[in-house]
């Protein structure tokens, strides 16, 4: 009865809070197309933040209530399965409540769910990848309990960055596209991120995977031969020394490593707090590898990517807000800095950003 309160809360509290949320950050009259819009972007803003860090309390509160009957055969497993459907319930809620009316006339509730599930997808894979490797190590490995947490921990790492992802894919879950990206010598797969906000534009790399990432906006609504551009863009902000990703990693992994190990330890052998510890420690190792990967350095325009006059052309033909939030490998706009740099080199881009 526990576990299906839990569940209940997940759909309704977050239901309650964005409309809480609307009713605060939406007037009830703005016939400025443009106020409507940043209204609209700050109502997302606000909901993505909130819903964040609801899944994340779900997924720990799926785990450690689930329900003692489903425990004795597959005790792990039936924590994890739990912790991962209040995770979706929470994130299919938000992603339904926030849809503007376009949208909603856009594409049917049951697809946003879809796709919700979708997106969420990776922290639940990255959660039961690292709750794996911890079930599975002590068993296999006849080290003493020191080295083993250190190894598990280790594995955990890796299968949150770079298997979860690698999995997501060959099941399908994000689609790779036919044919690839050649940029610089070297050949990227390009695969679909779905998101459940079909008008939000998004490119991400994944270097060690030698994949890019592309949201809705990108491949519904934008032509292929532009979207391709911004992924030559992101390519070659994404292709640094390997210098350079040492020390953007520096940190991130001895982190992620020492936050799995406390993981470990603080579960005491309990699955459910294995569960719910496992799955801090995965979103932790999630946000430590997206601030790793962001590029602290000026926007380049060298030999790797399009040519500053085929960007300029591209973002011309892109949405108004589509061309002035672009995110790259660093998750930052790049809107106001890529338009200075593209008109000190002669290029118009179009509008410039934030005016």
């Amino acid at each position: 009865m526990t576990s299906l309160s839990v569940l209940l809360c997940c759909a309704l509290v977050p239901l309650a809070l964005s409309a809480l949320f609307r009713r605060m950050l939406l007037p009830m009259v703005r016939p400025e197309p443009a106020a409507a819009d940043r209204d609209q972007r700050l109502l997302r803003q606000v909901t993505l933040v909130f819903g964040a860090i609801a899944v994340v309390v779900a997924g720990v509160l799926g785990a450690i209530t689930t329900n003692p009957e489903l425990l004795p055969r597959w005790p792990v497993t039936a924590a994890w399965l739990s912790s991962s459907l209040c995770i979706m319930t929470v994130w299919a809620t938000i992603a339904l409540y926030q849809r503007t009316s376009e949208e909603a006339h856009a594409i049917p509730w049951t697809e946003t769910v879809g796709r919700a599930v979708q997106s969420s997808a990776l922290g639940v894979t990255a959660t039961g990848v690292s709750v794996a490797f911890a079930a599975g190590v002590q068993p296999i490995l006849p080290l003493p309990p020191g080295i083993r947490t250190l190894v598990f921990a280790a594995l955990a790492v890796a299968g949150v960055v770079v298997l979860s992802p690698w999995l997501l894919m060959m099941l399908g879950l994000w689609e790779v596209f036919r044919g690839q990206v050649e940029v610089d010598g070297i050949r990227w797969r390009v695969a679909h991120l779905p998101t459940p906000t079909p008008l939000v534009t998004h490119v991400a790399a994944l270097p060690w995977l030698r994949t890019v990432l592309i949201s809705d906006g990108l491949r519904e609504r934008v032509p292929e031969k532009h979207w391709r551009t911004l992924v030559s863009f992101e390519i070659g902000e994404a292709t640094t020394s390997r210098i350079a990703r040492v020390r953007r990693w520096f940190l991130a992994v001895p982190l992620s490593l020492l936050v799995f190990v406390a993981a470990h330890v603080a579960s005491e052998g309990d699955p459910k707090k294995l569960v719910a510890a496992t799955s801090l420690a995965a979103t932790f190792t999630l946000g430590a590898a997206w601030i790793a990967n962001r590029d602290p350095g000026p926007v380049s325009m060298d030999a790797c990517g399009p040519s500053p006059r085929d960007l300029a052309r591209t973002l011309r033909h892109l949405p108004p807000p589509s061309r002035q939030v672009i995110p790259r490998t660093s998750h930052r706009a790049l809107g106001p800095a890529l338009y200075d740099r593209l008109f000190a080199l002669g290029h118009d881009p179009g509008p410039r950003p934030g005016r």
